[in-house]
């Protein structure tokens, strides 16, 4: 069972953000099987058979984040992958490809994207890494009660759009013959 197979071949970017949540909850029950099935499995409206199937996903997730050496910080290679897979098409339809649509949403997001990275200390990452950061640092504000600036909203607004784009080609890409990812 994978709770999150239809929003990754629905939504990548979903995904990819669902992901680092998962990531995070992991971390913060300090990668117990224990903790998690008490506080995210036991409380689910669901039947034996399907908790235990959530065991099993959470118990694979927490075995992949240790061999992987991402206890306290990163992302899972598959994550990783995937990330690299959208920033490639990013670039492709940016440099290359000519769609109107894309372009327009990526003019109206780059503000955004080149401040997170000017506050990242002048080593940016790409511009779609860059994306997910800040989809997740708001989500992770608005989660503590935390304000978010009308600037901040606005800019996480375009680059949410961004990325609903960006998911559409990933999902039309993948449907087309000999295209192998993920």
């Amino acid at each position: 069972m994978d709770p999150l197979r239809q929003k990754k071949e629905d939504n990548i970017a979903g995904y990819v953000i669902s992901m680092w949540h998962i990531e995070d909850l992991m971390r913060a029950a300090g990668l117990d099987l224990d903790k998690v099935d008490a506080n995210l499995i036991a409380p689910m409206d669901v039947d034996g058979d399907t908790r235990a199937e959530m065991r099993d996903w959470y118990a694979d997730i927490i075995a992949r984040m240790r061999a992987e050496g991402i206890e306290r910080v990163g992302h899972l290679a598959e994550v990783e992958e995937v990330t690299n897979e959208l920033e490639f098409l990013h670039t492709s339809l940016v440099d290359v490809l000519d769609d109107a649509e894309y372009d327009a949403l990526f003019a109206k997001a780059e503000p955004g994207i080149r401040t997170l990275q000017q506050h990242a200390g002048g080593d940016p990452e790409g511009a779609i890494a860059t994306c997910f950061t800040a989809v997740y640092g708001v989500m992770v504000l608005r989660a503590q009660s935390r304000k978010v600036s009308k600037e901040t909203a606005e800019a996480e607004a375009h680059i949410r759009r961004l990325l609903d784009r960006l998911s559409v080609h990933y999902r039309q890409m993948r449907r087309l013959p000999g295209v192998s990812m993920n």
